[in-house]
């Protein structure tokens, strides 16, 4: 990545892309302590209320969301 050529990289962009984004559905589940529903398709997280991760989104103080962003 640091010469942006694709030809010094150990393996392709996209598995480095799977490989991350199995580690953090693993720990949204681990965390939440929930099972998750996972479109490969569409690559969201599915099944249930659409709401119902929505308590990942709370910031503590200092990090917080102004009110418009």
């Amino acid at each position: 990545m640091r010469s942006r050529k694709r030809e010094t990289l150990t393996a392709d962009v996209e598995q480095g892309h799977f490989s991350a984004a199995l580690c953090h559905l693993a720990n949204i589940s681990y965390r939440t302590g929930r099972k998750l529903e996972f479109d490969p398709a569409t690559e969201k997280i599915c099944g249930g209320r659409a709401s119902q991760f929505d308590d990942l989104a709370e910031y503590r103080a200092p990090f917080v969301v102004p009110a418009n962003v």
